[in-house]
């Protein structure tokens, strides 16, 4: 076996037990591990630290985890998602699979099945950002550069923090009025024509990067990301 890229992985467990045992497998095998109760702290968790993988109980407290993995996998399209649960009937896996997990394991789940299974996504999620990495576009928050195929810009701070949150946003979308928050904090009193013309100098500087479609106005709610940015 290949040696297995190491991930930032949430573990979504209710049982104490179940949870730290899962956190200090994964911790002792590489990972950077961390463990939570219940869908409503996975929303309480910084957007700095989203994670690769999510390894999420159906039976959680409150959101069960199929509508958390559902959301999931909306927010967050190629992150790695395994169901664990003791639910094994037929027609709980096929909700698992399409709420969009990848793997649904059935407990008790031996250590090393675990293990093998988030190898095999560790392997498909490095593949893909590698693959990402040669045609997205790329944001670096501290620079506040962005860079593409066709070239680098360079960003203001309210460019930076639009593109940032869109990128991470459910479905990459943003209302206006979180988008006019992003680039007029103070409320010095942006209207929404100058915000428009604010979008439309920051679609130039995608266009420039090589993303000609990179933010689409959704009438009557916001915007909308139409290309991959890698958030640095």
């Amino acid at each position: 076996m290949t040696p297995m890229p190491s991930l930032h992985i949430l573990v979504v467990e209710d049982n104490d037990n179940l949870r730290e045992a899962t956190v200090e497998l994964l911790q002792a095998h590489g990972h950077q591990a961390t463990g939570v109760v219940c869908a409503e702290d996975v929303d309480d968790t910084p957007t700095r630290d989203l994670a690769d993988l999510y390894v999420i109980d159906v039976n959680l407290p409150g959101e069960d985890g199929f509508k958390l993995a559902a959301r999931i996998r909306e927010s967050q399209p190629l992150v790695g998602i395994v169901l664990m649960t003791a639910r094994g009937q037929l027609n709980d896996r096929l909700e698992g699979y399409s709420s969009g997990a990848d793997n649904y394991l059935i407990k008790p789940v031996d250590q090393f099945e675990l293990l093998a299974c988030i190898h095999n996504l560790a392997q498909r999620l490095q593949n893909t950002q590698a693959s990402l990495a040669a045609s997205s576009l790329t944001l670096d928050r501290l620079a506040m550069t962005l860079t593409g195929p066709s070239g680098q810009v360079t960003l203001s701070h309210g460019e930076s923090l639009v593109l940032a949150a869109l990128s991470r946003a459910a479905g990459h979308k943003l209302e206006r009025w979180q988008v006019m928050q992003l680039v007029d904090p103070k409320e010095k009193g942006l209207v929404a024509a100058n915000l428009e013309m604010r979008i439309s100098a920051l679609r130039k500087k995608l266009s420039a990067c090589g993303a000609p479609t990179g933010i689409r106005t959704l009438r009557g709610f916001g915007y909308a990301l139409s290309c991959q940015i890698r958030v640095l």
